[in-house]
């Protein structure tokens, strides 16, 4: 896969994953007003993320995935969810299309989304990433013995069976990945903007909560997509292990979006954050975006720059 390695400059020191004892007893309202955030947008009201929080079951589930990587329930009490619908098979011969192969893993699988991202990251493995990796491959297995919706995206891409040693790879990885990311990034482009600060500490983001956010949009499958369809035409794709917003410009598909690049979650994060151009691609695309490593990174920009606003939201009441 060609890559331009950019390096982008990390503000702080690394941090273990859950050195900070508060980043694992994240309070649940704040996760729950985190979770509404995510889904419907960072810029509402306190009242309108409560009346959401109280109308969608979003945050319920983040909330209950969260209690499972945390410990705080059993795997019996996480809910299985059955098959998808795959909403545009022009996207997924696009994803399937521009999947890397450079024979970074044994299963093809790990070796098409395992690719680090165009920026430079010092991983650091911790004790809190073993206990991960057993609760994911738990929760692997019992979605794929279950026909769950982990077995169906795999399907749909792929004609063979996933074993054992496979899973457990593939769930020592997820969890390697979610305790990445703790540090600080700096806002590398000028805004009037008050969302998107001239640091965002990652640090504040329990990998709990990445896996918790990627379980309930992906079931951690990193090539599923959702297509975002007004006026009978697709504006935008959900990408990824946590499904992060791209405009449907910024994919070469015929015939979808408007032919303008719209300013969405990936390449906002991108322009701000990850060196690329203003509308552009240049730095980090979509595909780094479908790698594990790469859409875990731009949910915990997201999420770190959600924390932030709703610390300052709920400091003012």
């Amino acid at each position: 896969m060609k890559k331009v390695i950019f390096i982008l400059i990390i503000c702080c020191a690394i941090y273990s994953c859950v050195k900070n004892e508060s980043k694992d007893v994240l309070d649940d309202l704040l996760v729950s007003y985190m979770a509404i955030m995510y889904n419907y947008g960072p810029s509402y009201t306190i009242d309108e993320i409560k009346t959401f929080a109280e109308q969608s079951s979003y945050d319920d589930d983040v909330l209950e995935y969260y209690h499972y990587f945390c410990g705080k329930i059993k795997l019996k009490d996480v809910k299985l969810h059955e098959k998808p619908q795959i909403y545009d098979q022009r996207i997924k011969d696009y994803i399937k299309q521009h999947l890397p192969m450079n024979n970074s893993n044994n299963y093809v699988f790990i070796d098409n989304f395992d690719d680090p991202p165009p920026v430079q990251i010092l991983f650091k493995n911790t004790e809190s990433e073993n206990i991960l990796s057993e609760r994911l491959y738990s929760l692997l297995y019992r979605d794929w013995q279950n026909e769950g919706l982990f077995k169906s995206w795999y399907k749909s891409f792929y004609n063979d069976e996933v074993n054992i040693d496979q899973l457990k790879e593939y769930a020592n990885l997820l969890a390697k990945s979610a305790c990445s990311y703790s540090f600080t990034m700096r806002r590398l482009q000028n805004t009037s903007s008050t969302f998107y600060k001239d640091y965002v500490d990652l640090s504040e983001i329990p990998a709990e909560l990445l896996l918790a956010i990627a379980y309930k949009e992906s079931r951690f499958f990193p090539g599923s997509f959702r297509a975002e369809i007004y006026q009978d035409k697709i504006q935008a794709i959900s990408m990824g292990l946590c499904h992060i917003l791209v405009d449907a410009d910024t994919l070469e598909i015929p015939d979808i979006g408007n032919q303008v690049v719209d300013m969405r979650t990936f390449e906002l994060i991108g322009y701000y954050y990850l060196g690329n151009d203003y509308g552009k691609k240049n730095t980090f695309n979509e595909i780094d975006l479908l790698q594990i490593k790469g859409n875990f990174l731009v949910c915990a920009i997201q999420l770190g720059l959600i924390y932030q606003r709703l610390s300052e939201i709920l400091k003012d009441l």
